[in-house]
This record gives C-alpha cells, sequence and structure tokens, in this order.
C-alpha cells in the first residue's frame, strides 16, 4: 500500500474516482484542487481554534501556515516579531 492510498476506500471506488477525475477538464480539475485546498485549511484552522480557543484569527492563521509551509519560512514572511501562536 503506498503512502497516499486511502485504507477506508475499495478499489472499485478508488477505480471509479480516478476515472471521474480523467473526465474533467483541465480548468475543472483545476477548481476541485482549489477547493480541496481551501477545505483542508479551514479544516486546519477549526482545529486550532478547538486547541487554542484564546488565539486570535492572526494566530490560528499563523499556525496553520507554520503547518503546511514551517515555521522558519512564516517567520521570514510575516516576521517573527509578529508571533503570538
Amino acid at each position: 500500500m503506498s503512502p497516499m492510498t486511502m485504507r477506508d476506500t475499495t478499489d472499485a471506488a478508488r477505480r471509479e474516482q480516478i476515472a471521474s477525475i480523467r473526465r474533467m477538464e483541465p480548468g475543472e480539475r483545476v477548481r476541485v484542487a482549489v477547493e480541496m485546498s481551501e477545505d483542508v485549511r479551514r479544516i486546519a484552522a477549526a482545529g486550532a481554534r478547538l486547541r487554542h480557543p484564546e488565539w486570535s484569527d492572526a494566530s490560528v492563521r499563523r499556525a496553520v501556515l507554520s503547518s503546511i509551509y514551517g515555521r522558519a519560512f512564516v517567520d521570514r514572511v510575516l516576521g517573527a516579531d509578529a508571533a503570538d501562536a
């Protein structure tokens, strides 16, 4: 099983999902990928808010970005002195 194999999906369902994606126009694939990426960020932010209800919106945003890009990069882009998460 590869690291990206979904354990809760049957082989038949996985084959149909791949076939469905292949039938999409390139622009539609991009739209779906962007929506999924946004969904993951919203879910990550909701999790951070649940674990840290005292955090500001900026702190939650920094935590989500740090989990994606790494804290050192986010500190360089947003400024380490602004870190409050």
